[in-house]
């Protein structure tokens, strides 16, 4: 029965290939001594890492990867650590990033463009709704205001001298008018520190419903209470013992960490 390539991607095959050679995912040895079998472990830990095989498929009679995911055509020797060839690192498949097509690129710019156009509305109308409320003056200050406002005009044409100038007492008690008032300052602060209150608490409950490592990293009651852990430390411990045989391909929604999770929840 022919080898067969278990790279992503890669349909080599032994019985078309003839030049090429087919490698088998390393086993660990037992009896050879404890450093060979810590080697062994690392190595075959090290493939199927790489390659981003799953237990089972390493495990096939017929599983091999091809000298094409090798700089050197071949793997190195198994004391030799530091060789770039003591696992597979080339052409493995989930390293190739597919282009987008016309019609995506198209698609991806029609929602930016409305994204765009629904924040510039909302802040138009945030803006409109902010005038108003500045623009709208109490109808009884109006009424209360206009009595002294007649009785300064009064007074402040007897002010004015023969000449036809006015004093320098009228121009020191003149003031500066603006169509807010203080109330209307107030308010609209107790507006935006509500805003910002309320924007926080969506943010803390938006982290709160997500399973990525930094919402259980910040949250000790909650790895508590999806893991049964005592403490985020102690789940990262057994998420990197688990992490090598947790299987993550590009096509993949979830993390390595959100599987594991949702496996203990």
């Amino acid at each position: 029965m022919p080898m067969f390539c278990a790279v992503y991607g890669c349909s080599n095959r032994s019985n078309r290939e003839k030049g090429k050679g087919f490698f088998r995912v390393p086993k660990i040895v037992v009896h050879k001594g404890e450093k060979c079998k810590k080697l062994t472990e690392q190595r075959r830990k090290k493939w199927i890492l790489n390659v981003r095989l799953r237990s089972g498929g390493a495990e096939s009679a017929n599983a091999r990867v091809c000298s094409d995911h090798f700089v050197g055509d071949c793997p190195s020797a198994l004391v030799d650590v530091e060789s770039v060839d003591w696992a597979p690192t080339v052409n493995l498949g989930y390293q190739k990033i597919k282009p987008k097509s016309e019609a995506s690129l198209q698609r991806e710019q029609r929602m930016k463009l409305k994204e765009d156009k629904q924040r510039r509305s909302e802040c138009a109308e945030a803006m409109l709704n902010l005038q108003q409320t500045a623009e709208s003056p109490d109808l009884t200050q109006t009424a209360e205001s206009s009595e002294p406002k007649q009785s300064a005009d009064i007074s402040q044409s007897k002010d004015i001298s023969g000449n036809g100038t006015l004093n320098d007492q009228d121009y020191a008690d003149a003031g500066c008018q603006t169509e807010l008032t203080m109330d209307d300052i107030e308010k609209m602060e107790d507006v935006l520190r509500q805003n910002t209150t309320e924007l926080g608490d969506l943010r803390t409950k938006a982290l709160d419903s997500q399973f990525n490592q930094e919402s259980f990293e910040k949250n000790e009651d909650k790895t508590k209470f999806y893991t049964g852990l005592p403490n985020f430390l102690v789940l990262m411990q057994i998420f990197e013992l688990c992490e090598p045989y947790i299987t993550c391909g590009p096509m993949s929604v979830l993390s390595k960490f959100e599987q594991f999770i949702l496996s203990l929840a």
